[in-house]
């Protein structure tokens, strides 16, 4: 996980697994500091995410053939009316998922600033 630290006045971003930890970079402020912590730490998350999604699919790409094909059905068959609702419905549950995940994204970036003050 990436972290965001101050160490003795420097803004610091540091890799640690819970075991080790790397100094990455000093930067000239906390907020680039923090700022540069947290677009790695999502770099990494979504790199993982699509890691999993490919893996599932090489696996079992009939099963995922199949769930896909099931969606796009299940879509067709709606009138208009009925995929437009469908459609906001999702994007209005996309948003909440992305700032669910931005924010403990944020918390996990920012958890070490208070033990190395």
């Amino acid at each position: 996980m990436y972290k965001s630290v101050i160490r003795e006045g420097k803004f610091i971003v540091l890799l640690a697994d819970g075991v080790f930890e790397f100094q990455l970079m000093e930067l000239p402020t906390e907020e680039l500091a923090d700022k540069v912590a947290f677009e790695l730490q999502t770099a990494w998350d979504e790199g993982e995410s699509w890691g999993a999604y490919q893996v599932r699919n090489e696996l079992d790409s009939e099963s995922s053939a199949k769930e896909t094909s099931k969606a796009f059905n299940k879509i067709k068959a709606m009138s208009q009316a009925e995929r437009e609702d469908y459609y906001k419905k999702m994007q209005r549950r996309h948003e909440r998922v992305q700032k669910v995940k931005q924010a403990r994204r944020w918390q996990g970036v920012l958890s070490w600033k208070n033990h190395w003050n």
